[in-house]
Order: C-alpha cells, then structure tokens, then sequence
C-alpha cells in the first residue's frame, strides 16, 4: 500500500472537475483508489513518461485529461501532480 497526496495544482483540477464535470471527477477517485494498490498497472493505460529522472506516469481520466503521478518507491509515497491536460 502506498500512501498518496495530492498537490495543489492537481487539487485545483480536481475541483473544476467537481464543477464542471462529475464523471471524470469520480473516475480521478476510482484510479487514485488502484494506484493505493498497483500504481505501474491497472485501467487507464498507465504509461511511464520519459525524460524525467523519477519514476513519473500518467493515466488517462478521459480523451483528454490525463492524472499525472510520481511514484516514490523508498518511502512507498505517490504525489499526483495534475489531474486535468494532456502532460502540462
């Protein structure tokens, strides 16, 4: 189990999320909830993003919003940075 926090810009989206669009609002919570578990697998496509130097991945909310996360293996911690764009 890793613990997760959400960031402030990924809050923000989460908000307009809550605002503006339910499904994809509820669908953030459900993939937050498999990341807790497997944060490398599960629905959404989960991709490892290049040309970072740590562990980043995304998955897709919808079309065109992706959650972006980095995982932190040593301290079994994962930050979601953004929940709203296409890799901003």
């Amino acid at each position: 189990m890793y613990k997760v926090a959400i960031l402030k810009k990924a809050q923000s989206d989460l908000d307009w999320f809550r605002k503006n669009d339910k499904s994809s609002y509820i669908k953030c919570f459900d993939l937050v909830r498999e990341l807790i578990a497997k944060p490398r697998e599960g629905r959404g496509k989960p991709e490892r993003l290049r040309y970072f130097e740590k562990e980043v991945y995304s998955r897709r909310v919808n079309h065109k919003d992706r959650l972006i996360y980095t995982i932190y293996e040593e301290f079994k911690e994962i930050d979601i940075s953004s929940c709203r764009g296409h890799y901003e």
